[in-house]
């Protein structure tokens, strides 16, 4: 997987991650493949000791229509998909790695969508911890 540059966030008072992977992608728009499970890896910072619930959420903008994109409660758990052996609790300043297997629906329509990625501290009034938007296209993966 290769990083891509993120420079902007959903809110500029919330932090962005270090570092965010789609797939194989390597610059905006990232092609995410419609009935197949996407890839992405986001690098943040903890931002208070003793962090143990850490939630995802998504949201996808298509044609100025924002909704929220459904993670089951196993996607959306932070710390049980930090890779690298990493696991919480996290302490302030500690690096780690988020994994989130996004599916996309083999029904979601082949326009530019937006892609926001939020993580939560679900102890702390779901104070955001780490967010970033991307572009993404949304394909048949026949045309890969």
């Amino acid at each position: 997987m290769k990083a891509i540059n993120i420079q902007i966030g959903a809110n500029e008072n919330n932090p962005l991650p270090l570092m965010v992977q789609i797939d194989d992608c390597d610059k905006l728009p990232c092609d995410l493949w419609k009935g197949i499970e996407s890839n992405i890896a986001i690098q943040f910072v903890a931002t208070r000791n003793s962090m143990r619930q850490l939630t995802a959420r998504v949201h996808l903008t298509s044609l100025g229509v924002t909704i929220p994109y459904e993670l089951d409660a196993k996607r959306s758990d932070v710390c049980d998909n930090l890779l690298h052996g990493a696991y919480c609790p996290l302490d302030a300043g500690e690096d780690v790695t988020y994994r989130l297997l996004l599916p996309v629906a083999s029904n979601q329509p082949e326009v530019p969508t937006r892609l926001q990625v939020t993580l939560h501290d679900a102890e702390r009034a779901d104070q955001v911890v780490a967010c970033f938007l991307a572009d993404t296209r949304v394909k048949k993966p026949s045309s890969r």
